[in-house]
């Protein structure tokens, strides 16, 4: 980055008022992070605003919670939980925040290494995403925060694959079509909100042809196009999403997470725990840092007292 994008980019960051936490000489991470120059987790009051005549690099914006509206030149977006944009270089925006806040992470990385995604979407406007329970970003996003303060040559290269995953599976969900509610049966559409919402019962696929009477592997199929993934994984990434939940932010022990999630064969938990994650359920639980540990998460189970 040249001297004179520097400085726009940091004007940009001090009138955003994103630099409270950081001193004059830690803003700038593309020292010792590759492919990012600047990366916070930040709380936006309702009378903050952010507008950029364009900025020389690629824009992520994560949204944890709140919402905003995002103004660039070809419309306008309303960003809200689990939303993330991401933005190319040189587009001039203008983002007003929710009346309730916003709690999300903001990234901009080097354009090197973002363009190429961002070329690969064919998209005029910027993509945004709304996603589903079983996409892993937010727990991409939150590693790769938790990243950005520690400076060795380990944490670049962690860091650069979570930005590499973000960034593929954002170009997975945009180029694997358009699914738009309208496209979507309304039992399918009702069997998803029954796997979000009850994921701690148990399920088989024959409990949803007799509810619907039509066969069970025209449901897979269907549910498949629609959102991606098999029913039944579906429903085992909601509760493995639901049980890092709940073994970063609890004392519970292995098997009570497992009965909580709806997965009673603690055997069985730990293998698609570790299948997900790469990771048994104990070692995510160690290798989480304070930072992860103190997440809220929305989706988390009520949880059954022994």
């Amino acid at each position: 980055m040249t001297e004179k994008e520097s400085s726009q980019l940091e004007s940009f960051i001090n009138a955003a008022r994103l630099q409270e936490k950081f001193s004059q000489e830690n803003w700038h991470l593309e020292n010792h992070m590759p492919g990012l120059y600047y990366g916070e987790r930040i709380q936006l009051s309702p009378t903050w605003q952010m507008r950029a005549d364009g900025l020389p690099c690629h824009q992520l914006l994560f949204v944890f919670s709140g919402g905003c509206s995002f103004s660039h030149p070809d419309g306008t977006l309303f960003l809200q939980e689990r939303n993330l944009l991401f933005l190319d270089r040189d587009v001039p925006f203008q983002v007003r925040i929710a009346p309730g806040g916003m709690d999300c992470a903001l990234f901009f990385l080097r354009s090197g290494e973002a363009a190429p995604y961002y070329h690969a979407l064919g998209k005029k406007t910027p993509p945004l995403l709304s996603l589903p329970v079983s996409s892993d970003m937010e727990y991409y996003v939150t590693q790769l925060l938790c990243l950005l303060p520690i400076r060795s040559a380990v944490s670049a290269v962690a860091a650069s694959k979570w930005i590499v995953s973000i960034l593929s599976e954002i170009c997975a969900f945009i180029l694997s079509g358009d699914q738009s509610a309208e496209n979507i049966p309304d039992y399918i559409a009702e069997m998803k909100h029954t796997l979000d919402t009850s994921y701690q019962a148990p399920f088989r696929l024959e409990d949803f042809e007799e509810r619907y009477s039509i066969h069970r592997d025209r449901l897979c199929r269907e549910f498949s196009r629609c959102y991606g993934t098999p029913p039944l994984q579906y429903l085992n990434a909601r509760r493995i999403e639901a049980a890092k939940d709940l073994l970063i932010t609890t004392n519970m022990r292995v098997y009570e997470v497992g009965n909580a999630v709806g997965i009673e064969n603690t055997n069985h938990f730990i293998n698609l725990f570790k299948n997900r994650t790469g990771l048994t359920p104990m070692r995510f639980k160690k290798s989480a840092p304070a930072a992860v540990c103190g997440l809220h998460s929305p989706h988390k189970p009520a949880v059954r007292q022994p």
